[in-house]
């Protein structure tokens, strides 16, 4: 993947801004950020990261290695938490790969605003697992939204978005695998812009063509089957993912789980 830097001057590195996030999507733009010159004057991580790689490389063991100041294992609506977010007085907020709520109170703090980049094409597929929901409803397309956030569930201004396909034999895996790499991208075209001082319009959404997902998974991981062949399919693709259970269904007492989607294509 080819990253985009721009030219580091003074000016760039006296840019101010924290980092809360984790996640690959997030691990990757922070390094952008690092690469450009840039040392986020807080970051704050996922609750979830211990330090150690998993299905994704951890955010908590980068921030170590590059001796950056780093919150952990603190909620954002702690007090402390917020003082000290308050005391940088930063430009901008990035929040990558988050899984936090952002409150109100933190969202209000920084110059420019709190940036977001969400794995679908906003007002579309807002809330969680987007990418498995795509997948589950057969969308042939999706992609990705930067965009500023506010008291709503991504609902803020879009900044930028880029679609990519979504193919017959793509798994959650891999379209989360397409996000992140064009996610990335799109960060560092933002920050291109950031750093050279250039304007970045955003445009307000319509909410006549949102759509919202609560968090949880299509049908909470279960598989029904009285879909027709295609949902199943697509069902098992949306969730080949390691950090969702597999789909599974009871036989008797017995929960059976399915490990491989090759196994239903035949019903497709």
């Amino acid at each position: 993947m080819k990253r985009i830097h721009p030219t580091i001057t003074k000016t760039t590195t006296e840019k101010s801004c924290i980092f809360i996030g984790g996640r690959q999507i997030g691990v990757n733009c922070l390094r952008e950020l690092l690469d450009a010159g840039i040392r986020p004057k807080l970051v704050i991580a996922n609750l979830d990261d211990t330090g150690k790689d998993t299905w994704h490389e951890s955010l908590v063991k980068v921030v170590k290695q590059k001796k950056l100041p780093l919150v952990q294992n603190r909620k954002l609506k702690n007090a402390h938490v917020i003082k000290r977010i308050r005391a940088i007085h930063p430009e901008i907020i990035f929040c990558i790969g988050a899984f936090q709520i952002i409150p109100p109170d933190v969202l209000k703090i920084p110059q420019k605003g709190c940036l977001n980049i969400h794995p679908a094409l906003l007002p579309k597929y807002r809330g969680r697992y987007s990418t498995a929901w795509a997948i589950f409803n057969g969308e042939k397309e999706t992609g990705v939204t930067v965009h500023w956030m506010d008291e709503g569930v991504d609902s803020g201004p879009i900044i930028m978005q880029k679609k990519f396909s979504i193919t017959n034999t793509d798994t959650a895996k891999t379209v989360y695998d397409k996000f992140t790499k064009t996610g990335t991208e799109l960060f560092g075209i933002f920050l291109k812009k950031w750093l050279q001082g250039r304007k970045t319009d955003a445009m307000t959404q319509n909410e006549h063509d949102a759509t919202y997902y609560k968090k949880g998974l299509p049908n909470n991981g279960q598989i029904d089957w009285s879909w027709d062949g295609k949902k199943l399919y697509n069902f098992i693709r949306a969730m080949t993912f390691e950090p969702f259970p597999p789909p599974s269904f009871t036989i008797g007492k017995k929960k059976m789980v399915i490990v491989d989607n090759n196994s239903v294509k035949s019903k497709k």
